[in-house]
């Protein structure tokens, strides 16, 4: 048990000593401690070992104040005890005896111990990397350098302290600052929490200051401070990054074998876009591995990535093939009149598991195409909806205005159990057979040097698939096999089967081939359709989406739109107009009265079942119109139409097949409404075929081929051909070569494979140095702004109240279909239900499709495709939008990701951008 104070205190002293020996001298003193340390037989090791490992106060204070360092005496030895007794043992002990053992021992302690903690990291197998060796699944493994950390302090330790006392030491500004805090909080008490503390990162010279905030992302109010912050205070930067660089770049230069981190990092530099003599410079410092390296790194990557396709190709498990077409501009800025067709046609391809199925056989093959041409049975019903569907469909929208009024009301951080009141809105929505939130095994395959936008162009990309997953023609066409694309795709592989009927095996009849257009697709259609549908005219129509435009100052060109940009548009007024129907059930007429409002569930699931019933059916519309009011009509059908989109991206977000199903359906008509004839087509091809030519096990696996989800979360599904979306873009604008390296083959070898192994390193180096996934999202800071100046508009204009005042507006007059022919001039409404045209419209070509498209076991398929369709020009508006082919684009980070169906409402399972998940 340690002694809390001396045994021989003052009394037992002056009862030993004489007063006569209390004078002496400090020399004579001195003199009598050491001859008693003689007498006692102690020698000065064991001394000066108790003296600085003693716990007794007395003692440790007086050994703290000769290890403390006083920068106001003059001479190093006052300043720092040690010292002295350093320079004591170099000038006047034995020093000629010892100027070896100084070597070994004391400079030991500095280099001795620096090489052994050098000699444990070059020796470490570990920390070395062979490129021959190196595969997908060894990178990703690498890809934790907190891995690293650890391991730097195991074999490094003295180097590491080292380090850490270099870089971690708070200097005399954070100390003063750290007294002041430390100061103020013992004055204020800990209550005083509203009293601000003193500001540990601020600098009083400004010509050294810099952004402290630069890890934590402080400036953004959602952000927290890092966790290191924490430990080291007053810090804008990690020092462990700082270290574990160091030590890095140290054991790189004296063995270029120890290269993990210069090989991740230098990956991830040129990766990033960092340019070739940027990435030398920082390989002469020691911080990543050459360019040469990294290009090496690239063909071994892509040829892993590409290994790994074809193990999941051959293992049996069901599987579906993914392509789409890849198109690169060459030197755009150079083209010339005779040099114009100077790009990259190429298609980009993903392989991708499907769980939960039994392997498909040549039974199932047979079975399927003993099935063909079942669809002569069809019916015109087969593409309707059914009542069945109208229930389910109400429910889910009362669901989806609950969930909207709960996510975006103005003040809903205030009310009451708001949490279990979002949990108990999100269960009221219906589900139909949602997937379970499984990680999707998808591996991508790479380009081909093959344009697949023609009948011709499918069937060599099969062909390249084929001879690329290393089976035989006769095993490929033995089974099923599932291929999943846009329509386009779609429909040329059923051209090239109709032609191919009498050819001389099943390999080149493509009767292995099942088609499958992808749900992404159908959503981008379904947003061209409800711009076409609703964008209006401004002046004419304040409930057009042309009037939101303008009044949120949306500076996009109408004749130039992107995907993003209008999918913003359409949920922000749908948002404002259902807050608005909120205000005007509950009385109020100001936005400040929405904003303290405090509901309770039942308060919300009765007006979301109003506003359903009220402001979002064909009903309510016609009523409206009726009385004369095509401001609310519109403003009805919009809702509408808006939610269908909605209720889309929710089951493509928890990946609900049934739910998808039903709303095609819808969109069947939707899309004939509007003259979109192709994607019309494309939901009845799918309706019909699942009703009548599909055996139960493919139709399961061709449901789970439309989904993919990257983390294994509820909620979290995208569409599969989005997913091949983002792989090309990956390939197009990110981890594209520069200048003259831009060709197909480099595209093959080094730049489309390996893009999945890319994002990882992007991601997980980003984020350990300090660089979050939020600074590539997009958030609208003035969310609440926006949805306050749309709903006041309403309630200026008095909006979803039927009013006395008639309110018409006015279509385009018609055109003139010869000149002979006088068109009619009679005023015609711009608002129309494009589901009751859509279903029109299909009543005279439903027969017509079915002929076109039926299999006949003795004829084979019709010789003459379904005629062509005209588009009626009652929804001209002048715009891109009047174009039966889809103007929207699509070619930046904002129309391809979202945040995979997480945040408010499942915003982002389609893309576009998750500007919504600030605003909850």
């Amino acid at each position: 048990m340690a002694l809390e104070a001396l045994s021989y205190d003052h009394t037992f002293w002056r009862e030993k000593l004489p007063d006569a020996e209390k004078g002496l001298s400090l020399e004579m003193r001195l003199h009598l401690i050491f001859s008693l340390t003689m007498y006692l037989s102690v020698s000065v090791r064991q001394l000066m070992h108790w003296i600085f490992t003693t716990d007794i106060p007395s003692v440790f204070r007086r050994v703290s104040i000769f290890m403390g360092f006083f920068e106001s005496e003059i001479t190093p030895e006052a300043q720092f005890g040690p010292a002295m007794l350093f320079g004591l043992w170099r000038t006047r002990g034995r020093w000629p005896r010892a100027q070896s053992h100084l070597r070994e021992m004391t400079i030991p302690c500095a280099h001795e111990l620096a090489l052994q903690d050098s000699n444990r990291l070059i020796n470490n197998p570990h920390l070395q990397i062979k490129m021959k060796t190196l595969t997908i699944h060894k990178l990703r493994a690498l890809l934790h350098p907190q891995k690293l950390i650890e391991v730097f302090k195991e074999l490094a330790p003295f180097m590491w302290q080292i380090l850490h006392t270099f870089c971690a030491s708070p200097n005399n500004h954070r100390r003063r600052k750290a007294a002041e805090a430390d100061a103020a909080a013992a004055a204020l008490g800990p209550l005083d929490e509203d009293v601000p503390m003193p500001d540990l990162n601020s600098d009083d010279d400004e010509d050294w200051a810099d952004d402290p905030n630069l890890e934590s992302g402080e400036s953004d109010p959602d952000s927290v401070p890092p966790h290191w912050g924490h430990e080291y205070v007053g810090f804008s930067r990690n020092p462990v990054f700082a270290i574990l660089l160091s030590l890095s770049m140290l054991i790189f230069v004296r063995n270029r074998a120890t290269n993990v981190l210069p090989l991740i990092l230098g990956l991830f530099f040129k990766i990033s876009g960092t340019s070739s003599r940027v990435v030398q410079m920082l390989s002469n410092a020691g911080i990543c591995v050459s360019s040469d390296t990294i290009e090496r790194l690239k063909v071994l990557i892509s040829e892993d990535a590409i290994g790994l396709a074809v193990e999941l190709i051959t293992s049996g498990q069901v599987f579906f093939t993914i392509f789409d077409n890849i198109n690169i501009f060459l030197r755009k800025s150079q083209q010339r009149l005779n040099n114009t067709d100077d790009m990259i046609n190429a298609t980009n391809c993903a392989i991708i598991g499907i769980d939960d199925v039994e392997p498909l056989t040549a039974a199932d093959l047979a079975e399927k195409l003993a099935l063909r041409g079942n669809r002569a049975k069809a019916k015109p019903t087969d593409i309707l909806p059914t009542p069945e569907d109208d229930e389910i469909v109400g429910r889910s929208f009362v669901a989806l205005i609950a969930e909207m009024i709960v996510a975006y009301c103005p003040g809903n951080r205030e009310w009451e159990e708001r949490k279990d009141i979002a949990t108990a809105v999100a269960a009221m929505m219906p589900l139909d057979r949602p997937l379970p939130p499984v990680k999707t095994n998808a591996r991508p395959f790479g380009v081909f040097d093959v344009n697949e936008g023609s009948k011709k162009g499918v069937v060599k990309v099969l062909q390249s698939v084929q001879e690329r997953s290393t089976l035989s023609q006769k095993i490929w066409s033995s089974i099923s096999r599932i291929f999943v694309g846009d329509w386009l795709t779609s429909n040329n592989l059923r051209g090239a089967r109709r032609d191919r009927t009498d050819d001389v095996n099943a390999m080149e009849r493509l009767e292995y081939a099942d088609e499958l257009s992808a749900p992404w697709h159908f959503a981008l259609q379904a947003t061209h359709m409800l711009m076409r549908t609703h964008y209006g005219h401004a002046v004419e129509d304040p409930a057009s989406l042309a009037a939101h435009k303008g009044l949120l100052n949306r500076k996009w060109d109408v004749n130039k739109p992107n995907y993003a940009a209008a999918k913003s548009l359409i949920r922000h007024s749908l948002i404002a107009r259902i807050l608005h129907c909120v205000m005007v059930l509950q009385g109020f007429t100001l936005y400040s009265q929405l904003a303290g409002w405090s509901p309770t569930l039942e308060d919300i699931q009765t007006i979301a079942l109003v506003i359903s019933n009220d402001f979002a059916t064909a009903t309510a519309a016609r009523k409206a119109q009726a009385a004369g009011d095509d401001w609310m009509a519109h403003s009805i059908y919009f809702i509408r139409d808006s939610l269908f989109f909605m209720l889309f991206e929710k089951a493509v977000s928890f990946a609900d097949a049934g739910q998808l199903i039903r709303v095609l359906k819808y969109w069947g008509l939707a899309f004939r409404g509007v003259g979109q004839h192709n994607y019309a087509r494309e939901c009845a091809e799918v309706l019909v075929r699942w009703t009548y030519e599909l055996p139960a096990k493919l139709r399961l696996a061709l449901e789970r081929s439309w989904f993919v989800n990257r983390f294994g979360k509820m909620g979290r599904f995208i569409p599969s051909d989005l997913y091949l979306e983002q792989l090309n873009y990956w390939v197009k604008r990110v981890y594209i070569a520069s200048g003259a390296g831009v060709t197909i083959q480099y595209i093959i070898r080094k730049g489309s494979a390996c893009v999945e192994a890319f994002r990882d390193i992007s991601h997980m180096v980003a984020n350990f140095f300090g660089d979050p996934d939020r600074a590539r999202r997009h958030k609208e800071v003035k969310f609440q702004q926006d949805i306050e100046a749309l709903v006041s508009e309403m309630q200026r204009l008095k909006f979803h109240v039927v009013s006395t005042k008639a309110h018409f507006v006015p279509a385009p007059p018609p055109k003139k279909i010869s000149k002979k022919t006088t068109a009619d001039t009679s005023p015609r409404s711009a608002v129309v239900d494009v589901f009751v045209k859509g279903s029109e419209e299909w009543n005279s070509k439903f027969n017509e499709f079915i002929r076109a498209t039926t299999y006949d076991k003795e004829l084979g398929y019709p010789l003459a495709p379904e005629a062509a369709d005209t588009g009626s020009d009652v929804l001209r508006t002048g715009t891109a939008f009047d174009n039966s082919a889809n103007p929207l684009t699509y070619e930046t980070y904002a129309d391809l990701h979202g945040n995979d169906g997480e945040g408010a409402m499942g915003a982002g399972a389609l893309g576009g951008g998750d500007e919504f998940y600030g605003s909850e």
